[in-house]
């Protein structure tokens, strides 16, 4: 497959800056949460260790810029993709499965738009935005905004922790740079 677009993630902006605020405190929520808990080791690796670290890979490649900058961000996707995928095995199968193939396409789109194979990067559009408004208007009002009895805010830290990585990756996608190749 032959390269479409050079594609950049700018160290500046105020896209760019807001997609790292948020991916910090996705970050920062997940250790506030999790670190004062008891849990077993499944749980500190999946729900602590893995988001947290892909958070530090994205935040180092946006700091860093460049190939180096690149590859930090593809980890931090491919980390929070089987981070998001283990935790759609507890929904129910169909909702699973959904997830699955989304979590495969962010995989596809984004590792295919930062390399330049894909032509656009206004596929990443929808696929942050789409699952993010889902989320807020359906998942969580049910869950968190109307639920009965109700839920203390404490114990919605790590959706906001979800809704703001979701949110990070869709400013990162309207700060990349692109220019389509000859």
């Amino acid at each position: 497959m032959k390269k479409r677009m050079a594609v950049t993630i700018p160290r500046r902006g105020a896209a760019v800056t807001a997609s790292w605020v948020l991916m910090a405190a996705a970050g920062l929520i997940r250790l506030g949460y999790y670190l004062p808990r008891q849990m077993d080791s499944f749980t500190f690796w999946v729900q602590l260790v893995m988001p947290v670290t892909a958070a530090v890979f994205y935040l180092s490649g946006i700091a860093l810029g460049g190939k180096w900058g690149k590859g930090c961000v593809l980890a931090a996707t491919a980390l929070g993709v089987v981070f998001f995928m283990v935790k759609a095995t507890t929904f129910t199968p169909l909702h699973q499965a959904l997830c699955t193939l989304l979590y495969t396409a962010v995989l596809v789109l984004v590792f295919g738009t930062l390399l330049g194979f894909l032509p656009t990067k206004k596929l990443l559009y929808p696929l942050f935005s789409l699952p993010l408004a889902y989320h807020l208007l359906v998942e969580d009002t049910q869950a968190y905004f109307f639920a009965q009895p109700s839920v203390p805010v404490a114990d919605w830290l790590p959706e906001i922790s979800v809704l703001c990585i979701m949110a990070g990756l869709l400013c990162l996608s309207v700060s990349l740079k692109t220019e389509k190749l000859a």
